[in-house]
């Protein structure tokens, strides 16, 4: 078991962030987005596009899967948004602020 865990966390690049828990469900998210889970792997941090690239895909994937149907957040939708917090601190390292 301590061999896997040390195996999980040489997969998590040193630019995210977020933890091993959270790489795992961004991983396991973008499984189906062939862009976003390059991203996600790469040892670089993402350049502007990418960041953009992941940002718009997690508002996607925030939209389709994070609500109830009353439109509160689900436990999903706030593994998400912390996901989305991640490529906005990224971002707001890239764009500084005007003025």
């Amino acid at each position: 078991m301590a061999g896997r865990m040390s195996e999980q966390n040489r997969t998590v690049p040193r630019w995210f962030r977020g933890g091993p828990k959270l790489h795992r469900s961004l991983l396991d998210l973008a499984a189906w987005h062939p862009e976003a889970t390059e991203i996600a792997t790469s040892p670089r941090a993402p350049d502007d596009f990418a960041t953009d690239t992941m940002l718009e895909f997690l508002s996607q994937e925030l939209m389709r899967s994070g609500y109830a149907d009353d439109w509160s957040v689900t436990s999903h939708g706030q593994e998400i948004e912390d996901l989305i917090d991640v490529f906005h601190r990224i971002a707001q390292r890239r764009w500084p602020a005007a003025g």
